[in-house]
């Protein structure tokens, strides 16, 4: 075996266990963006426990070759870059979308090719609803909120029952003295 394939080999198995590692990967077009703003969002993602990489399409192909992504080819055709996030999948796609709005305005989406979460494709509106959602934070705190509110107001309508009975009680005694 020539030592070229080989290290394509390795490559792509690195490419597979970064998949597999990975909860998100957004594919997206990096012509265009200048080397400063590309190192700004690599070291954006990489403080939100992702990584950005750049590579040939072929290579990212072969490692995505038995995911859902062999259907959607079309993803690495051109200049493509690939988002990974291993921690919270929403924080990197919501750095790499306000990115993208920061380059366009108008049409943030247009350099988004899509995405694989979870052994789906994601289209990239999918991608930008997944940027658009509260933080895990708030999103855990809502529904804390929304289970103790129940609680909450069966307490409230327990205490309130023996509360009154003993407001009656002392309205009596105040009217017969």
């Amino acid at each position: 075996m020539r030592k070229s394939w080989e290290k394509k080999g390795q490559t792509v198995s690195s490419y597979s266990s970064k998949i597999q590692t990975s909860n998100l990967v957004v594919f997206f077009d990096f012509t265009g963006i200048e080397a400063q703003a590309m190192t700004k969002l690599r070291a954006d993602i990489k403080d939100a426990q992702g990584e950005v990489l750049v590579g040939k399409n072929t290579l990212f192909y072969r490692a995505f070759m038995n995911t859902v992504m062999a259907d959607h080819r079309e993803v690495l055709t051109g200049p493509t870059a690939l988002a990974f996030s291993y921690g919270d999948p929403v924080k990197v796609a919501k750095i790499l979308f306000e990115f993208m709005k920061e380059i366009d305005k108008e049409k943030p989406l247009s350099k988004i090719k899509g995405a694989y979460m979870q052994g789906r494709f994601l289209k990239p509106a999918e991608v930008q609803a997944l940027a658009e959602l509260p933080p895990k934070e708030v999103l855990v705190s809502r529904l804390m909120g929304a289970i103790q509110g129940p609680i909450y107001a069966l307490v409230m309508a327990l205490k309130s029952a023996p509360q009154k009975l003993v407001l009656t009680l002392k309205a009596i005694e105040e009217k017969k003295s």
